[in-house]
């Protein structure tokens, strides 16, 4: 059986690698294809994930429309190679493969309908599955929708897949629970257009209040990365909080059981998130415009002398609803066949 991942960006290759191991250990045929987006393809080899580069980001409209046209083409060369059975993805081009031939394609998203118009637009009529968590907006497609208790996170961060190891603090000069993460994302993707992030004002102003922290800072497209990709969620893990304007890294740090900030134009409106922070309470979102208030937010938890205590009996608290996306996606996998 010839199964296909289609890896679009960092945060799918850990969606998908612990999966993608399960198969391989049971002697199940895996191609995996990816693209040159930011840590992706340095990701899969550290974690000897042999992959097929198809497609560069595209910069531009025009960029995007010509990937998505190459994507599809060569995914579909590669299929006239190996005859997938099933395809894994987030990706628009296995949705295409399976309107064209009898390919079972299934799309994980974690985001609403509404937050990605036109990739919903353009993926799932032609998709098999709609693999999403429960919390989430939607209105078409609904018998294609494939609902889970969980959150992508928790397919690598559930502690019964990841294991934080603080010895990896060693390599950066770290002490636990002594430093803030900053985070400014490239914000270009297709859905990006017009959202605005952690940058200009907004950046100096959270760097000028943490100056008497140690802070670990990183713009995405910067090639020079203090932490390496792989270590990141260790170093996460024994971090004092995240403020960044990332959707994943946000999340991430909420199954880590982190402190986070999110600064950015989609604040209160993505399901997930609005359900780790009003649910859970493991995260504050602010949209561009709200520094005064997320300034006093980050004042108030680097005041809090319990933060660490409260912010692991929040994430025990959502451990205890949530399931282990991992197993969750190894019983659906079963469950095809």
């Amino acid at each position: 059986m010839n199964i296909l991942f289609d890896i679009g960006h960092p945060a799918h290759v850990h969606l998908f690698k612990n999966l993608i191991f399960y198969l391989k250990d049971n002697r199940y045929n895996i191609i995996v294809v990816s693209r040159e987006k930011d840590v992706a393809n340095d990701l899969l080899r550290h974690y000897k994930i042999d992959a097929i580069s198809l497609s560069r980001v595209g910069a531009t409209p025009i960029r995007m429309f010509g990937e998505l046209m190459k994507r599809d083409f060569r995914i579909l060369k590669l299929h006239q190679k190996f005859r997938f059975h099933f395809a894994f993805g987030t990706s628009y081009s296995i949705a295409h493969l399976s309107a064209v031939s009898k390919v079972k394609s299934f799309v994980f998203e974690e985001d609403d309908d509404d937050i990605l118009p036109l990739f919903s637009a353009i993926t799932y009529p032609f998709a098999t599955g709609i693999i999403i968590p429960s919390c989430l907006r939607y209105r078409k497609w609904k018998k294609k929708r494939v609902l889970h208790n969980s959150y992508h996170e928790l397919a690598y961060l559930h502690p019964d897949n990841f294991s934080p190891d603080e010895q990896v603090l060693e390599k950066y000069k770290l002490e636990p629970w002594t430093y803030i993460l900053l985070r400014s994302s490239a914000l270009k993707a297709h859905h990006d257009l017009k959202i605005k992030g952690l940058v200009g004002k907004a950046w100096q102003r959270v760097y000028e209040l943490l100056k008497d922290y140690t802070t670990i800072s990183s713009k995405e497209g910067d090639e020079d990365h203090r932490v390496a990709p792989w270590d990141m969620h260790h170093v996460m893990a024994f971090s004092k909080m995240l403020v960044s304007d990332s959707q994943t890294m946000t999340m991430e740090a909420a199954a880590l059981g982190i402190p986070s900030i999110r600064y950015n134009s989609f604040a209160g409106k993505i399901s997930y998130l609005e359900e780790a922070e009003h649910k859970y309470g493991l995260t504050f979102g602010f949209l561009p415009g709200q520094d005064d208030e997320m300034i006093q937010k980050i004042e108030e938890l680097l005041k809090n002398r319990n933060l660490a205590d409260e912010w692991r009996m929040k994430r025990k608290k959502m451990l205890e609803e949530k399931e282990n996306f991992l197993d969750w996606q190894i019983n659906f996998f079963r469950s095809l066949l």
